[in-house]
């Protein structure tokens, strides 16, 4: 990755307000969450930014996407859903197709109510077919790799079967 990139990253997770790697839950239900992902900040915030419900449930794929594949281990068992927290994100380009970093936290919920959460904050782009991608790093070409998650409706682990 480019040092500009690395700065533009750091730049922008910066700009999240993030605490430690486990966190409290959001208070703030999926209801009255703000429409949009970001605040209305131009250099931040560009009008091709996706909707905090696009976001919310995009998070929500890739974590039960990564709970099934068991790179993750929720605390809860059995795990019956995962939803995000309302999102903070910034673009790191003002132009569409620019890469941008979303921060918030997962909720792990079993079945008998309890939770576990976690914070993130990834880099994200979206792909041409309009899907939104996370940065899983460089392959070894130095190329980067982008993951378009599964739909949480696959999953086995998220879906409570």
């Amino acid at each position: 990755m480019p040092v500009s990139t690395r700065l533009l990253l750091a730049i922008a997770a910066s700009l999240l307000p993030l605490s430690g790697t486990i966190a409290a839950p959001s208070t703030q239900p999926a209801s009255t969450a703000p429409a949009s992902s970001c605040q209305d900040d131009a250099s931040r915030c560009p009008a091709w930014m996706p909707s905090q419900a696009e976001m919310r449930n995009t998070i929500a794929d890739h974590f039960c996407e990564l709970a099934e594949q068991g790179r993750i281990q929720p605390r809860v068992k059995p795990l019956v859903r995962a939803e995000s927290s309302p999102l903070n994100c910034g673009a790191l380009g003002e132009q569409a197709g620019s890469n941008f970093v979303c921060g918030g936290e997962m909720r792990f919920i079993g079945k008998g109510g309890e939770m576990d959460t976690i914070t993130f904050s990834p880099t994200l782009r979206r792909e041409e077919d309009g899907r939104i991608a996370f940065y899983v790093g460089n392959d070894e070409e130095g190329e980067q790799v982008w993951r378009v998650p599964a739909p949480r409706a696959t999953s086995a682990t998220c879906a409570g079967r």
